[in-house]
């Protein structure tokens, strides 16, 4: 069966793979887009960085590609992002998983002194991208939140609502996958101005543009930006290899796969694939240049 095949098939089903009460969330590929705060005249280039701070963790194929290769291991790591402009203003895509959990996984190392290797100042911080509500997305946004005074957090509203408003974020199968301590302290956070909540696609910044990309998780959000390979996208846990850009073929951790499946139809309308980054392949380490040690730069 060839891939559009298959993905009839799947989206004939209807059926979400996990949260199924979620299914009746609308398809993304009409998200209308927002022009405020987009740039005029030339075109804004920025530079994206991949951080890694820890890892490599064994992980079976198939939990990172829809029931494939369940006898076979690869290893994945955990990521920051970093969106530089030519000025040196610096958007941090995710935040990691906090000082309290972080020690507890192998080859970690604090995403702010990662940072700080960059030579990114605190100062120079001015976004802050939360992609996804996820343990080791979120867990050190308390922390970011004090080490960057500056930026202004973005998270998309559908996924602030669910993991802290919504009964369901507290069933099993999604417990797992939070934090609670970073999840109140960002919700205490979001009691201020530096929160902003997005409603689907938005311009954050001079031809920078979030992308509502659900699937993974109820209100996932890419970046979308211009960079000397081209359009680019940092999609995070939109896809956790690059394969599953390539393959149409998200991870296991699903919430609902058909939507997931029009959010590959959204991201690669938008960027070429070999320009989508996504949130844990090894490759972001090793095939990309070095620029210092556990930073490479991918675009």
């Amino acid at each position: 069966m060839s891939v559009i095949d298959r993905r009839g098939f799947v989206k004939s089903l209807s059926v979400a793979v996990g949260a199924t009460a979620l299914a009746g969330a609308n398809p993304v590929i009409a998200e209308e887009k927002k022009t405020e705060g987009m740039s005029s005249g030339t075109q804004a280039t920025y530079e994206v960085f991949a951080l890694k701070y820890a890892g490599p963790f064994d992980r079976k194929l198939a939990m990172t590609l829809f029931n494939t290769g369940w006898t076979e291991d690869i290893a994945i790591n955990y990521y920051i992002w970093a969106i530089r402009a030519k000025n040196g203003e610096t958007t941090l895509v995710d935040t990691g998983t906090g000082k309290v959990r972080g020690p507890k996984f192998k080859g970690f190392f604090p995403p702010e002194q990662l940072v700080a290797r960059l030579g990114i100042r605190p100062e120079q911080v001015t976004r802050i991208v939360v992609t996804h509500m996820h343990f080791d997305h979120i867990g050190g946004g308390a922390e970011f939140a004090e080490l960057f005074p500056d930026a202004k957090f973005y998270v998309q509203k559908k996924e602030f609502d669910f993991w802290i408003n919504s009964p369901l974020a507290q069933r099993a199968a999604f417990k797992s996958l939070q934090n609670p301590d970073a999840n109140k302290a960002f919700a205490e956070l979001a009691k201020g101005p530096r929160v902003i909540q997005v409603d689907g696609d938005k311009v954050i910044g001079p031809d920078m543009q979030l992308l509502l990309a659900p699937g993974h998780t109820p209100g996932l959000q890419a970046v979308l930006i211009p960079t000397a390979k081209g359009q680019t996208i940092v999609g995070s846990d939109s896809a956790h290899l690059f394969r599953s850009f390539k393959e149409d073929v998200p991870s296991s951790l699903i919430t609902n796969l058909p939507i997931w499946l029009e959010t590959y139809d959204k991201l690669r309308s938008n960027a070429p694939v070999e320009n989508m980054f996504p949130g844990h392949d090894s490759k972001m380490l090793t095939d990309f240049p070095k620029i210092a040690e556990d930073i490479t730069q991918l675009a």
